[in-house]
């Protein structure tokens, strides 16, 4: 796992962790103080975040949570059966939510990795792509050479007539070569802000 992503991680866990604990404090106080309408809502930071950051373990993570909420109602709060009906529902719309969002969250990853896939793959054909170009530039140049030189054994109209057209076919390799240059920036941008590495 690449050291970025661990940091990341690491950062979402510690985000998922506060949160979850400022929750837990709010419940606590909202319930000794008899107020049982607002602070089911803030229970949903934590979840949404979880299943957004960590979908595989997003679910375990809900269930804890609402879990954990399920206690406090029973020990804070004042039980009542209507009190007792609302907050399992509360229970039950978290792990439903926490299921739903990490099911559509692990998607979303799933086609990024998919795209990254894909945007690796492409460029490098075109690493394998511009490496055939010098070849095969080369591999015309050399021709040339002989041709040239072949050409200077005949007459002087055809001479001039191949060493035109010869001096043409240099000038568009010379225009590949130019492009080819060109390319190798772009290509030299990608591997340092694209993690595209050069096999």
């Amino acid at each position: 796992m690449p050291r970025n992503s661990i940091h990341d991680d690491s950062i979402w866990t510690c985000l998922i962790i506060a949160t979850s604990l400022v929750v837990i404090l709010m419940a606590i106080f909202s319930l000794t103080h008899g107020i049982n309408d607002i602070f089911p809502y803030f229970l949903l930071v934590p979840v949404i975040l979880a299943a957004y950051a960590f979908p595989e373990r997003a679910v375990l993570v809900t269930i804890t949570l609402a879990g954990i909420y399920f206690v406090l109602v029973w020990v804070f709060g004042t039980l009542s059966a209507m009190m007792i009906a609302v907050h399992t529902a509360w229970f039950f719309v978290f792990v439903s939510l926490g299921v739903v969002i990490s099911h559509f969250a692990e998607i979303s990853k799933l086609r990024k990795n998919q795209v990254e896939h894909l945007k690796k793959e492409a460029f490098q054909q075109i690493e394998d792509n511009m490496e055939q170009l010098l070849i095969l530039n080369d591999q015309i140049r050399n021709p040339l050479q002989a041709i040239l030189l072949d050409a200077s054994v005949l007459d002087e109209n055809t001479n001039v007539l191949i060493s035109d057209q010869v001096k043409t076919i240099e000038v568009i390799l010379d225009q590949l070569d130019d492009r080819y240059l060109e390319s190798e920036k772009v290509r030299k941008f990608l591997r340092k802000y694209y993690d595209f590495e050069k096999k």
